[in-house]
């Protein structure tokens, strides 16, 4: 009994070692970069890594990523002048852009047509329309030299606070997650069970409050408190409307928010139509998530590219 056991506990090491073994092999665990927080209290990524971001169950994406000085993916460093041409583009991780290999972004797309102007991603995971415009609050001096600033927000994620507040998104346990095996299962759902009861665990723990009943708040109710946050942002931390656009989905934006940004003289890009014309049967996001594929991206890169090809020419004509 005694070797059976031990002969138990040496073929599981030995079979675990050996999966270890073959995630590294063949990359299948996703290898994101570490944050860390600046000065001005913004997340961002620790300026000079590489690696390969890898999304799906079986290595369904892989993309090559590149931390800048910025702390942001990118294939350039963010050195705005009052000589060129700078375009800005603030969002969460579909600017991000982890899902596709860094030197084939949006801003690249953007500047292979426009040669001689540069783009700047800010992109960070989870960032919201607070993150977004605080970004520009707290490093004016670069972003007045900035020609254009375009802020891509989902209306029901991206504006349920008025300010701005720092949130972490350090990832848990990350000594455990120096084994790749153990990445890997977490990155398909293996490990969802036992994150669900250490959840359960942690609230059984808590001390027990009084618990008050509210009524749910109905959509028109959350539209409007997210219309009246946008505005207290904006009047918080500043919108210049005259070099700024906002890009959204109008299949799920309100139209009263999109009615509300034009009263207030802010230009909206508005993807919605693009995707449906261009995209006919081919897909514009990836198979296992609602970001962004190739064929979506380039399209936004044309919008984009439209919206500011009076401005580049003006620039060129001075």
């Amino acid at each position: 009994m005694i070797k059976l056991v031990k002969n138990l506990v040496v073929y599981s090491v030995l079979i675990l070692i050996a999966l270890e073994v073959l995630v590294r092999v063949f990359h299948l665990y996703n290898d994101m970069p570490e944050r860390y927080v600046d000065s001005k209290n913004i997340n961002k990524w620790i300026p000079g890594q590489t690696g390969y971001a890898v999304y799906g169950n079986r290595v369904q994406n892989m993309a090559e990523y590149h931390i800048n000085e910025s702390g942001y993916n990118s294939y350039r460093e963010f050195k705005p002048t009052e000589e060129k041409f700078e375009l800005a583009l603030i969002g969460d991780s579909y600017i991000e852009g982890f899902h596709q290999n860094y030197y084939s972004s949006i801003g690249k797309r953007i500047e292979d047509e426009f040669p001689g102007i540069e783009v700047y991603e800010y992109g960070h995971s989870a960032n919201d329309m607070a993150d977004q415009l605080y970004l520009v609050y707290s490093n004016r001096e670069l972003f007045d030299k900035i020609d254009k600033i375009i802020f891509y927000i989902k209306f029901e994620n991206d504006l349920n606070r008025d300010e701005y507040r720092h949130i972490a998104h350090h990832p848990r346990f990350m000594m455990l997650r120096k084994s790749k095996l153990l990445e890997y299962a977490i990155n398909i759902g293996v490990m969802d069970p036992v994150k669900e009861l250490m959840g359960d665990i942690r609230e059984m723990a808590k001390p027990k409050e009084p618990r008050t009943e509210k009524a749910p708040l109905n959509d028109k109710v959350l539209e409007a408190n997210r219309i009246k946050n946008f505005d207290a942002l904006v009047e918080r931390y500043g919108f210049d409307v005259d070099k700024s656009a906002i890009l959204l989905d109008s299949r799920i934006t309100p139209t009263a928010f999109i009615e509300h940004l034009r009263d207030l003289d802010i230009d909206v890009i508005d993807f919605a139509s693009t995707f449906e014309e261009s995209g006919g049967s081919r897909r514009t996001t990836l198979i296992y998530d609602k970001h962004w594929n190739g064929f979506g991206r380039k399209l936004i890169s044309e919008l984009i590219s439209q919206y500011i090809q009076e401005d580049v020419q003006a620039m060129e004509s001075k």
